[in-house]
């Protein structure tokens, strides 16, 4: 190529600089002249020059010209060359980027093809590059966390984490990998330090969830260790049953990591708790004065539940649990979290195990390790009592197989039965003379839970390969009556060890029916809400990344929040809350179809995943929904829901779009339909209350008319006569939370009526402080029974500090009440009532209001 240009350049100079002859000098001067003319250089020849001077001055012009045309050709060449050597570096430039953008959009597809989040930070812990793991995580595009830090994209507690755990790696300058706890989940994170092209240092990670494989690890650990527990009772030769069951409650503490721990024995014939054991951990803490040893079950609270239910117990937050607890004794230890476990040998509860304050919530699997490592240990403490009595007249191997609470059938090498135990007694059904001599499958019957699936036999396949067989899950085994039980078991052949023959098999096998029962109420309890039965939240979002299909396009999702639930509460207590929640979760299980997907969102707001339904098709179905839920009533609330809709109708449209769609729509009719629910909640609490007492009514509208009356001699604005007029109507709207017969009550109110009673004015307030309109007549409906005194309710103030109109209706209620008969008190003369009110004013009554009281009433 550069000879190319070489031999093009040379070519041009020949052709530009031809050679110059004496002879054409003067013609050469002259073109010259003209040529340095036209480019505006102005050149002064006075006269021709002759002679030697004239020869050698044209002979100088003619050097001057060719040395421009030189310099002009030199120039051109260099050009040329300068041009072409630009040429071709773009060139190879360009192919160079070509190559570096399909090397970084391989290296972009290799990194999102990788489930691990991956990412990418500067100095500054600010993002540079994430992969496509990374924004299916947090829900967001690259550019959207490109630049930001964890603080602008993580909750406050995750991002110190991330950022401490980042600081870490840019101070060692090593590859630092660790675990993170975050939300249920576990993830690996392997971080290291990156060198920047400005010179400064990032941090790169591979971040892993490595939650099921830390659960399997924990799991096998403690699965360990409960075995090295039942190994050490085993072997290890304890002084008494009092120092072995102390030494287990002590490494119980460890299997779960609880603080505080116990072990009662119980007796189910007498009922009665005897305390065996306390950890040394409570002991340490425990200030209670009287230790008492023995409980009746029907002393217990919470914790004699174990007994009463049969089943374990978990309280993940028992200072927030108010049912069944009984309170304990002042030095108690304080408890955060609780579990209970019962100790059950053949079908009787023997024992308690009890733990506390687990750094974290209590699980099945707790119970489960707990469970098997005490029946366990009990099974050994009973062997070792048992060995002490009859350790000379029995061979130990068959002590064991005697004393464990576990069902244990012996067999021979022909598939015969030589002996079962009692719990196998009373699992299959069979006792021990019926049952010895007989081929083991008619005793011991086992299949699947599916009738379509079949289960391997482990006795056979024990008799066969030499070696301990597990029975498979989920196997059923059904007794001679007919009862079937979930059962867990293990074969282990017996062997000669003169011939290393095997001469039989030993099944020891356990109904496990109840942990089934449980676990799978777990699952259930673990995708369901447990007050409606519908979805919860979390199923609902898988169910939604499920069925976000074309196949089911459109999707309709349809959201709503139920009106009136704190009011609901605030009224009539949250079990009437509750009841308005279930109604709502009814009605949309009637309205829905099999396939829609019903969850309660979240606490008074519900959602509806609707799969090939049109927006015309849910518009429909959201106001079935609202003429059905209208319908519903509880007490004195009406029922109704704000409802929003969203369609995803194209594939490449996000189905977290529609949801958005329709909780804005959700939030924006409950915004604009606000005043008129209002209005129509409140309504329908005044129309209940006259209805269900028409006295109220007649009472209201006489004290309402009388406080404007006083109201007007008192000279009081016209803003605060309405105010008096309308608290005056609202007064007793609290007496809607009452029961009818306490309102209707005949003859005199006990003192615990009177205290349910005085109930109403507190009530009035929590529901005229639900509306806007009505939250500035709330502090008078609330202290309308208040006495100058102070010996009113529900506060107690005095004076003053009872606001005005308060005192007004007072006045104007006690009058009324007075000369009006109730059906708990006959009514007075209008003279009598004056005269109660003249007694009772300075006490009970503000003497001025009493002064224009008695002129208008007069």
């Amino acid at each position: 190529m550069m000879k190319r240009i070489l031999i093009i350049a040379l070519l041009l100079f020949l052709l530009v600089v031809p050679p110059v002859t004496a002879a054409a000098a003067q013609t050469l001067t002259f073109d010259f002249t003209q040529v340095s003319a036209a480019h505006g250089t102005v050149m002064l020849l006075t006269e021709p020059q002759t002679g030697e001077m004239g020869v050698q001055s044209e002979a100088a012009n003619a050097g001057s010209r060719t040395a421009l045309l030189l310099a002009l050709s030199a120039a051109l060449v260099a050009l040329l060359l300068f041009s072409t050597v630009l040429w071709h570096n773009n060139r190879q430039l360009k192919a160079q980027n070509q190559r570096l953008n399909s090397l970084n959009q391989l290296r972009t597809t290799f990194i999102d093809a990788d489930d691990r989040l991956i990412y990418l930070k500067d100095e500054n812990l600010k993002y540079l590059f994430v992969n496509k793991a990374f924004e299916r995580f947090y829900q967001r595009q690259a550019a959207e966390v490109i630049g930001r830090d964890d603080f602008a994209l993580s909750e406050p507690e995750l991002a110190q984490k991330l950022h401490a755990a980042d600081l870490a790696v840019l101070e060692a300058q090593k590859l630092l990998v660790d675990e993170v706890f975050w939300q249920d989940r576990v993830y690996q994170t392997r971080k290291f330090p990156v060198q920047l092209d400005n010179g400064q240092y990032g941090v790169g990670a591979y971040v892993q969830d490595v939650t099921a494989e830390y659960s399997s690890r924990k799991d096998a650990d403690k699965v360990q260790q409960r075995n090295a527990v039942l190994v050490d009772v085993l072997s290890k030769d304890f002084k008494s049953a009092q120092e072995q069951l102390d030494y287990v409650l002590q490494e119980s503490l460890k299997l779960t990591g609880s603080e505080y721990g116990y072990l009662f024995l119980y007796d189910a014939q007498k009922e009665e708790f005897n305390v065996y054991s306390w950890s040394q951990s409570a002991m340490a803490v425990c200030r209670v004065r009287e230790i008492q040893r023995l409980y009746r079950l029907e002393q217990t609270g919470l914790w004699g539940e174990v007994v009463r239910q049969r089943r374990p117990i978990i309280v993940n937050d028992y200072p927030g649990l108010t049912e069944l607890k009984r309170g304990y004794p002042a030095g108690h230890v304080q408890l955060a979290n609780f579990m209970s476990v019962p100790v059950i040998i053949e079908n009787e509860i023997v024992a308690v195990v009890g733990l506390a304050n687990k750094p974290t919530d209590y699980d099945e699997n707790d119970v489960s390790q707990i469970t098997l490592l005490m029946q366990g240990v009990w099974n050994a403490k009973v062997r070792r009592e048992t060995q002490a009595v009859l350790a000379v007249e029995r061979k130990k191997y068959l002590l064991t197989l005697l004393s464990i609470g576990d069902g244990v059938m012996v067999v021979d090498q022909t598939g015969k039965i030589e002996m079962l135990n009692k719990a196998a007694e009373k699992l299959t059904g069979w006792s021990y003379q019926e049952a010895v001599g007989r081929p083991y499958q008619e005793v011991f019957k086992i299949a699947h839970e599916l009738p379509e699936k079949k289960v391997a036999d482990p006795i056979a396949a024990a008799l066969y390969t030499n070696q301990v067989q597990q029975l498979e899950s989920r196997a059923v085994l059904t007794s001679k009556e007919g009862r079937k039980y979930f059962i867990e078991d293990s074969a282990a052949p017996i062997i000669d060890d003169s011939d290393g023959h095997t001469i039989g098999v030993v099944l020891v096998f356990k109904d496990v029916t109840e942990k089934e029962v449980q676990r799978r109420q777990i699952e259930y309890l673990s995708f369901h809400d447990s007050l409606t039965g519908l979805y919860n939240r979390r199923f609902f979002e898988e169910e939604m990344n499920r069925l976000d299909t074309i196949r089911n396009l459109p999707i309709a999702i349809l959201m709503g929040d139920v009106n009136g639930l704190k009011l609901t509460n605030d009224i009539f207590g949250h079990a009437y809350g509750d009841l308005l929640l279930q109604r709502v979760a009814v009605v949309l299980k009637k309205v829905c179809r099999a396939d829609d997907i019903i969850a309660r969102w979240g606490g008074d707001e519900f959602v509806l995943l609707l799969p090939k339904t049109t927006l015309e098709q849910a518009e429909k179905i959201k106001e079935r929904i609202k003429q059905q839920i209208a319908q519903e009533e509880i007490k004195a609330i009406k029922g109704s829901i704000a409802l929003g809709c969203g369609v995803k109708e194209q594939e490449q449209e996000s189905i977290y779009a529609a949801l958005d769609r329709a909780e804005h729509e959700m939030y924006l009719e409950k915004t604009l339909t606000r005043q008129n629910t209002d209005n129509l909640l409140l309504h329908h609490i005044i129309n209940s209350l006259h209805t269900m007492n028409p006295l109220e009514k007649a009472h209201a509208d006489r004290v309402s008319e009388l406080c404007v009356k006083v109201g007007r001699a008192l000279q009081l604005p016209e803003q605060e006569l309405r105010k008096l007029k309308e608290a005056g109507y609202l007064h007793d709207i609290g007496k809607v939370a009452l029961e009818d017969s306490l309102l209707n009550k005949g003859g005199e109110l006990l003192q615990q009526d009177w205290q349910e009673l005085k109930l109403h004015p507190v009530i009035g307030f929590r529901i005229l402080n639900s509306f806007e309109n009505t939250m500035e007549l709330a502090e008078y409906v609330l202290n309308h029974h208040e006495r100058l005194d102070g010996t009113g309710y529900p506060q107690g103030l005095q004076g003053p500090e009872i606001p005005k109109l308060a005192r007004i209706i007072a006045l104007a209620e006690t009058y009324d009440a007075m000369t009006n008969a109730a059906p708990y008190r006959r009514a007075l003369s209008k003279e009598e009532a004056l005269q109660e009110i003249k007694t009772h004013s300075g006490t009970h009554f503000d003497p001025e209001i009493t002064a224009v009281f008695l002129k208008v009433v007069s």
